[in-house]
């Protein structure tokens, strides 16, 4: 199974999606959802991504930070749905329903949690700023990997839009995007 087919049915998106279209009361609610920036650093477009996965909006849309600190901290109020044992990624759920994932560098995978320190467990309930996971960039980069970090709406579908800051640089817990109902 692919790793985006295992982030969509840990989610199980398609079957939110249908309920939405379905339900016109759901859709002429027009709410949003602010999500804040997990780390500090330069904003990229996920089409700047060297992973095909993030860079042709696979796992759904989103933005990238080149991060200046190798920190995250969480970008919403809600829920550890997943934490890879690998400890390079890192799903979230608000409580509202948004599902974001976190993807800390390109093929970090093989690093196998090497350089990587977690602060949260699975199912462990988070807010705004909440320390996820500290990594070590240099460390990480002298391995010969890159350390631009993915931040994903998994379930993009379920929403009309997703507004993404024009700022070109980025503080945790700066707004970075907007999700729409």
């Amino acid at each position: 199974m692919s790793f985006s087919n295992f982030i969509k049915n840990m989610f199980n998106t398609q079957d939110k999606k249908e309920t939405i279209k379905k339900d016109p009361a759901i859709n002429n609610k027009q709410k949003s959802e602010i999500i804040y920036s997990p780390l500090s650093g330069e904003v990229k477009k996920l089409s700047e991504v060297n992973d095909i996965t993030f860079s042709q909006e696979l796992m759904g849309k989103g933005i990238a930070i080149e991060p200046s600190k190798g920190k995250v901290v969480s970008p919403v109020d809600g829920e550890i749905a997943a934490f890879f044992v690998t400890k390079h990624a890192i799903a979230l759920k608000t409580d509202d329903g948004v599902e974001i994932l976190i993807h800390i560098g390109i093929n970090t995978v093989a690093l196998k949690g090497k350089y990587f320190v977690p602060h949260v467990n699975e199912g462990d309930r988070v807010n705004i700023g909440d320390l996820l996971v500290e990594f070590d960039m240099e460390a990480i980069k002298k391995e010969g990997y890159e350390v631009i970090t993915s931040i994903v709406i998994t379930n993009t579908d379920n929403y009309r839009d997703i507004k993404k800051t024009d700022s070109n640089k980025v503080l945790a817990k700066d707004m970075l995007m907007e999700v729409i109902s």
